[in-house]
C-alpha cells in the first residue's frame, strides 16, 4: 500500500514539481514492517527520481504504534535513506512506545507533536507544559519540529511564538482531491 501511495503521489506531483518554491516536503507514514528489509530504500530512490532535482524533500514518518527494533538492518536502512537525502520524523511524538528511546537509537530529523497536545493549547496547563518540553527538547537536540492538528489562530500563534518549524492542520487546509490540491498549490 505504501508503494502504491508513493507511486500515486509521484504521478500527481512530479509533473508540477519544477514550479515549487524551494523544496516541497512530502511526508509518508511507515511502520515497523517497512524496516525489516532494504526494499524501502529502492522505493524512495524511484520516488525521488520522478521529481525535478531539488524540488522535494521526502520525509518518512515513523509511527509509534508498532515498536521498531534497533537492529543492524534498521541502522543500515536509516543510513541508506539519509544518504539518499530522505529525512526521518517521529510521528505522534509522546504518545507511542518509546519516543525517547527512538531519539537515542535512530538518527531522526524531525519530531511531530501529536495533535492531542496541540488541541490543549489554552485549555490545559499540564498538556501545555508537556508541549513546551517537547519543543525545548527538539531545540536542544537540533531537530526540526512539526505540530499536527493546528485548527485555531490561537494554536498557530502559540506554536509560531515558540519557534515550531512547521504547522499542519485544518487551519491551513482540509483533505481534498489531488486535482484540487494542485490548484490550491498554484493559487498559493
Amino acid at each position: 500500500m505504501t508503494r502504491a501511495l508513493m507511486q500515486q503521489t509521484a504521478a500527481l506531483l512530479a509533473p508540477v514539481s519544477a514550479t515549487f518554491d524551494g523544496p516541497f516536503h512530502i511526508g509518508i507514514n511507515i511502520t515497523a514492517s517497512h524496516c525489516q528489509d532494504l526494499e524501502l530504500v529502492e522505493d524512495c530512490r524511484v520516488f525521488l527520481a520522478a521529481f525535478a532535482p531539488g524540488s522535494v524533500i521526502l520525509v518518512l514518518e515513523l509511527t509509534e504504534r508498532e515498536l521498531i527494533e534497533p537492529t543492524p538492518l534498521t541502522h543500515q536502512l536509516f543510513e541508506q535513506l539519509h544518504d539518499l537525502g530522505v529525512m526521518i520524523a517521529i510521528d505522534d511524538f509522546g504518545t507511542g512506545h518509546s519516543s525517547l528511546g527512538y531519539l537515542r537509537q535512530f538518527n531522526v530529523d524531525f519530531l511531530k507533536i501529536d495533535q492531542s497536545f496541540v488541541a490543549m493549547i489554552g485549555a490545559d496547563a499540564l498538556s501545555r507544559h508537556i508541549l513546551d518540553s517537547i519543543i525545548e527538547l527538539s531545540a536542544k537536540l537540533d531537530l526540526g519540529i512539526v505540530a499536527e492538528g493546528v485548527e485555531t489562530e490561537e494554536q498557530s500563534d502559540y506554536l509560531t511564538k515558540h519557534h515550531v518549524d512547521f504547522l499542519q492542520g485544518y487551519l491551513f487546509g482540509r483533505p481534498m482531491p489531488g486535482a484540487d490540491f494542485i490548484n490550491a498549490l498554484s493559487d498559493h
